[in-house]
């Protein structure tokens, strides 16, 4: 997500890195978009399901100089860089599976009214490139959750909010192209800790083992003039839960199992730079 900055916050000298760069990290950001989402039970059966769904997304970020005696002691970084940004996407999205199979029923094909919520915040240290690039690694922590309600006819809903914790590192690099552009791409690796699974349905709730979460994002910002610019992006991510152990209920066990999700959205937004 691209983010915004806020001016003053540190009385420092002038950016190391490009102006351009520079004013494309310092900025507050609005942005309207869509993922298209994938979710799969490793288990058979197992439920299945898919859809493209809007989202909006905002965000804050800055990227300032360090004090000189500071940058030459931190890995020979010059830039300070912290963001913080959210996403947003909900709407229907089909259900393929066997849920409430086990009072006797087949297959069901049904609605999953979705809604899914992330954050991020990242510290990092910024280190300038030959032609005016900007190298950043990062340390992120964050939440992702998704309401799930699977609504289908002569059916009772079927409702569970899963969630969990976002510990992880990051490489995000700027680089402009010609005088108004900067084309960035970042990558991310993360845990999935403290997390689970709670079915309002079943009154089931448990919680999640640690698993992967990867996150890869390309974007182009464009300088319109003075403090706007426009910015679009593309990013793919990729994750598991890690499922729960049985309970048992009367008449028959109940219990998560292990599943991938996988996540492409677009975005396009406006966004003010501080720098």
């Amino acid at each position: 997500m691209a983010v915004v900055a806020v001016a003053g916050v540190l009385s420092l000298p002038a950016h190391a890195a490009s102006p351009l760069v520079a004013a494309a990290e310092s900025s507050f950001d609005l942005e309207l978009g869509g993922m298209h989402a994938q979710y799969h039970e490793n288990v058979t059966p197992g439920d299945d399901e898919s859809g493209l769904i809007p989202g909006f997304g905002v965000g804050v970020s800055l990227l300032a100089p360090l004090h000189p005696g500071i940058s030459t002691s931190i890995l020979g970084g010059d830039d300070l860089y912290v963001a913080l940004n959210y996403e947003f996407d909900a709407g229907n999205i089909r259900y393929a599976g066997h849920y409430q199979a086990i009072d006797g029923g087949g297959a069901l094909d049904a609605v999953d009214r979705a809604a899914f919520n992330r954050a991020e915040a990242r510290v990092g240290l910024g280190f300038p490139l030959a032609g005016g690039g900007e190298s950043i690694p990062f340390v992120v922590a964050g939440y992702q959750a998704w309401n799930r309600d699977v609504v289908a006819a002569n059916t009772a809903d079927g409702k569970a909010f899963y969630e969990s914790g976002l510990f992880g590192l990051g490489w995000r690099l700027d680089q402009p192209l010609g005088r108004m552009l900067v084309a960035s791409a970042t990558g991310q690796v993360f845990a999935l800790a403290g997390g689970g699974v709670s079915d309002g349905s079943q009154g089931f709730s448990h919680g999640f083992g640690v698993t992967p979460e990867e996150r890869v994002d390309l974007g182009l910002d464009d300088a319109l003039g003075g403090k706007l610019h426009v910015f679009a992006q593309l990013y793919w991510q990729h994750f598991n839960y890690a499922g729960t152990p049985p309970a048992y209920y009367p008449g028959y066990f109940l219990y998560e199992p292990f599943s991938t999700t996988t996540q492409i959205g677009a975005d396009i937004g406006l966004g003010y730079s501080f720098n």
